[in-house]
């Protein structure tokens, strides 16, 4: 993947948040440019790709930040850093590859757990997915405090989760048919900074569907 076709995407996406209520666990925008990725690679067919855009903004994988992982003991988690006010146009980013062209309602699982010294507001980390139909292309914003939550694996970490339900719930809301619409993107924007919180967040055990992250070799999967 190229960094261009990463940070279209979010762009677009970061464009699309100044159009939001910031409160607003869920909405859509109004159509725009459809973004384009890459496929994904692996077995399960997806990819995560971390990166950053903007002043003192990014995203990357830490060890020995993290819950056990499933290979080795690294112990890693993916952390999130906006280290300035939230107006500034910068976010940490995770893009999800794999799933663009599939029917939204094959999307069945969206969930992460974080640690909780870091931030969990209404609009940040949030799960961005872009849809299309006939009406063209639209943003769903699912954010981690209106998730259902319950405890993490371990002490400090708390599980964020969207199911199906939910998911299709807030495509409905926005006046998108689950059936009919097309995913076109998925990523995990963290844009909330320092004026709200503590401007970071490490997320870890990373779902998307039946494929979970918990280091980079989730990408090979």
């Amino acid at each position: 993947m190229t960094t261009r076709a990463i940070l279209v995407p979010v762009a677009v996406a970061l464009v699309l948040v100044a159009c939001r209520e910031p409160a607003s666990p869920a909405s859509s925008s109004s159509p725009s440019t459809r973004p384009a990725f890459a496929v994904g690679g692996g077995q399960s067919g997806l990819s995560l790709h971390p990166g950053g855009l903007g002043e003192q903004s990014f995203a990357k994988w830490q060890s020995h930040e993290g819950e056990p992982d499933a290979k080795g003991s690294a112990d890693q988690a993916l952390y999130f850093q906006k280290m300035v006010a939230t107006p500034v146009f910068a976010a940490g980013f995770a893009v999800i590859d794999g799933l663009q062209g599939q029917r939204a309602n094959t999307l069945t699982a969206l969930s992460w757990e974080h640690r909780t010294d870091g931030w969990c507001g209404a609009g940040a980390p949030r799960w961005n997915v872009g849809v299309t139909d006939e009406n063209g292309e639209h943003t769903i914003f699912l954010g981690c405090d209106a998730a259902p939550h319950s405890p993490g694996g371990t002490d400090g970490w708390r599980s964020d989760s969207y199911s199906s339900a939910d998911i299709a719930a807030a495509l409905t809301a926005a006046g998108v048919d689950p059936e009919t619409a097309t995913i076109s993107s998925l990523a995990i924007l963290f844009d909330e900074g320092t004026d709200v919180g503590p401007g970071f967040v490490f997320l870890d055990n990373i779902t998307v569907n039946t494929t979970v992250w918990t280091s980079p070799s989730g990408n090979s999967n």
